[in-house]
């Protein structure tokens, strides 16, 4: 059986269910670590040993402002899959977005050729 071809229309509606099932899991920010001293002051990290960490934080910009938050270690893997499904979300929406610009040129070319 030959196989079927894909539509613009059918390329749309992948796309829209492929954004849909990512932002289930989209987690907004950029991924940074960090290694710190401790509070210890006998601590080899004060001098010649390695520092703390690494340690996780999400960095946003939000309200006209940059914050952030600490990752907890258990939760690290999700939130960089989140992190990685956000980007995917922003991938689709441009392709989404060169579809819709199509559609509407190829529109108003019809129109205008009535």
């Amino acid at each position: 059986m030959p196989k079927k071809r894909e539509t613009k229309t059918d390329t749309r509606r992948a796309i829209v269910d492929e954004i849909a099932e990512l932002a289930d899991r989209a987690v907004f920010g950029t991924i940074s670590e960090t290694y710190r001293t401790c509070g210890r002051a006998s601590c080899s990290c004060h001098t010649t040993g390695p520092k703390h960490g690494p340690h996780m934080y999400i960095s946003y910009r939000g309200e006209g402002k940059t914050t952030g938050y600490y990752v907890p270690v258990a939760a690290q893997e999700e939130v960089r899959a989140g992190v990685a499904a956000w980007q995917a979300v922003q991938q689709r929406l441009r392709e989404l977005a060169e579809l819709n610009r199509q559609a509407i040129i190829t529109r108003a070319k019809d129109a205008r050729g009535k």
